[in-house]
C-alpha cells in the first residue's frame, strides 16, 4: 500500500459524505483524532490509522442502514483502491469477531450476512483493527470522551445484554493492552478530556 495523504483521504471523505451528511461525520473526524494520536504514541503509521478512523463509517455515505454499514462500507473502499483500510468497516463492528455480536439492526440480506461471517473467521485482528474499536469507544460528533461515557451513550441507546456485555469487557481488554504498551493511562493523551469534565455538567456529558 503506498503512503498515505491524510489531507487527500479527508478532502475525500469530506465529499463523499456529501451524499448522506449526519452526525456520523463528525463522530468519524473525532474517531480518526484518536486513532491517529494513539498510534503516534504507539509507533505506529499515523497517518494509516487517521485514514482507518475516518474511513471506518464509510458505509453510511449510501444511506441510512444497519448493520449493513458495514458491508456497504468494505464494498465501497475496496472499490475505491483502499484495501487495506476496507476492513475495518467491518472489523470495527465485530469486537468478539462473531457475526452475531453487534449493536444495530441487522439489515443485510442472507448473502451479505454469509459474508461477513466468512470474512470474520478468516481474519485475525490486527493492532490497526483493535486501535480503531478503541478508539471508536471515545468518540462522540462533538467530543472525545472517556469509554465509559461512549459505553453509557451506547447502552443508553440500545441496552444492555449478555452479548452486549462481552463487547464492553473486550473494549477494556483492548484498552488495556495499549495502556501496557503504552506505560500510562490512554487518557494522558487527550487532556481536552479533563477539561470536558471541568466545563460540563454531568447531564450534560451524558446526555439524559
Amino acid at each position: 500500500m503506498e503512503k498515505i495523504d491524510k489531507n487527500k483521504v479527508y478532502d475525500m471523505f469530506m465529499e463523499w459524505s456529501k451524499e448522506n451528511p449526519g452526525t456520523w461525520v463528525d463522530r468519524s473526524k473525532n474517531v480518526a483524532e484518536v486513532a491517529g494520536r494513539v498510534a503516534n504514541a504507539l509507533g505506529l503509521d499515523e497517518a494509516k490509522a487517521y485514514a482507518m478512523g475516518l474511513l471506518y463509517d464509510i458505509g453510511r455515505v449510501k444511506g441510512s442502514a444497519g448493520v449493513r454499514h458495514t458491508f456497504d462500507g468494505y464494498h465501497f473502499l475496496k472499490e475505491e483502491g483502499y484495501d487495506e483500510i476496507a476492513r475495518v468497516c467491518i472489523t470495527h463492528a465485530f469486537i468478539t469477531q462473531d457475526v452475531t455480536n453487534t449493536i444495530g439492526e441487522y439489515d443485510m440480506t442472507n448473502d451479505e450476512y454469509d459474508f461477513i461471517r466468512r470474512f470474520l473467521r478468516e481474519i485475525s485482528f490486527d493492532e490497526y483493527d483493535t486501535l480503531i474499536q478503541l478508539a471508536d469507544s471515545m468518540a462522540l460528533p462533538d467530543r472525545i470522551v472517556l469509554v465509559e461515557t461512549r459505553l453509557m451513550d451506547v447502552c443508553l441507546r440500545y441496552g444492555i445484554d449478555e452479548k452486549a456485555a462481552e463487547n464492553i469487557k473486550a473494549i477494556y481488554d483492548i484498552q488495556l493492552e495499549i495502556e501496557e504498551k503504552l506505560g500510562h493511562s490512554i487518557y494522558k493523551l487527550f487532556p481536552e478530556i479533563g477539561q470536558t469534565f471541568d466545563s460540563k455538567m454531568l447531564k450534560d456529558v451524558f446526555k439524559f
